[in-house]
């Protein structure tokens, strides 16, 4: 008798449990992701499809990608990701988004639910700083004028004739 309620009491809590087929996602700060990942770009997704690679079933989804924050990747990638599990690769067509990818052995990339981050984040934490080369060039410009009109006013020996001045 007390085996008959075990086994009701199993199969009850069986019954009512949730199941936890979840996809677990790495609790990390972006920066420690980013630095994980072998490339992070924005695109967007322009066309999905789906495969098989050594009999899992694979949505692939091709990327054109719109900035490269991190890695050497293509204008147009093809991104391989699980199919019919929690960490599909879910993301709306013609829409931008943030992705850090892996790179498998053959050279694909790879992605899951949890390589989505927001572009804006991704391109604020890893994207170089733009006009670096620029603000230099623009820096010796500046101080070769200031160089150049110091020296002239230095050979022509000219002061302004301004009140107030030694000697007068």
């Amino acid at each position: 008798m007390k085996a008959l309620i075990f086994v009701i009491a199993v199969v009850a809590a069986l019954l009512v449990a949730e199941p936890t087929l979840a996809c677990v996602c790495v609790d990390a700060p972006l920066s420690e992701r980013l630095d994980a990942a072998d490339a992070a770009i924005v695109g967007r997704v322009v066309i999905e499809g789906t495969g098989e690679t050594k009999g899992a079933p694979q949505r692939l989804l091709t990327v054109e990608v719109d900035q490269q924050v991190k890695g050497d990747v293509d204008d147009t990638i093809v991104v391989r990701s699980p199919s019919g599990s929690d960490c599909d690769l879910l993301v709306a067509q013609d829409e931008a988004i943030g992705l850090l990818l892996t790179r498998a052995p053959d050279g694909s990339w790879l992605g899951t639910a949890c390589s989505v981050v927001a572009p804006g984040q991704l391109v604020a934490e890893g994207g170089e700083p733009r006009g670096g080369v620029i603000k230099v060039v623009l820096g010796m410009v500046i101080l070769g004028l200031v160089i150049l009109w110091a020296l002239r006013r230095l050979k022509r020996g000219a002061r302004p004739d301004l009140p107030g001045r030694p000697g007068q």
